[in-house]
């Protein structure tokens, strides 16, 4: 079976051909883009972008708002199959706590080559 979906997404328009030999995953996948999220569900802006990156032998594909700066990452289910996680903001990961930086009876952190980042 073979399935063409147009998506509007932001100021794009996306046309994805999807071919599978069995109709119901024919029917999954275009059911996974077609449900790709148009609107942030944070900021509710519509100003949103599909992008996609590699990282550590991974490719992540994520719907991007430009609003927020928030992302709806595609998942993948273990047995198979895609799905869209909710919209959230990247928020990183510090190397310390700032309760663990030195601090002198002062208060003065003191010099900055000590504070280790």
């Amino acid at each position: 079976m073979k399935i063409l979906i147009t998506k509007k997404l932001g100021n794009d328009e996306l046309t994805f051909e999807v071919e599978a030999p069995k109709g119901k995953d024919a029917l999954f996948m275009a059911g996974v883009l077609g449900g790709m999220p148009t609107q942030c569900e944070l900021c509710q802006s519509e100003n949103v972008r599909l992008i996609s990156n590699l990282a550590k032998g991974y490719s992540f594909v994520n719907v991007e708002c430009l609003g927020c700066g928030s992302k709806a990452q595609l998942g993948e289910y273990k047995a198979g199959g895609y799905y869209w996680k909710p919209f959230e903001v990247y928020a990183g990961k510090a190397t310390k706590d700032a309760g663990e930086m030195p601090v002198g009876d002062d208060g003065d952190p003191g010099p900055t080559e000590e504070i280790p980042f």
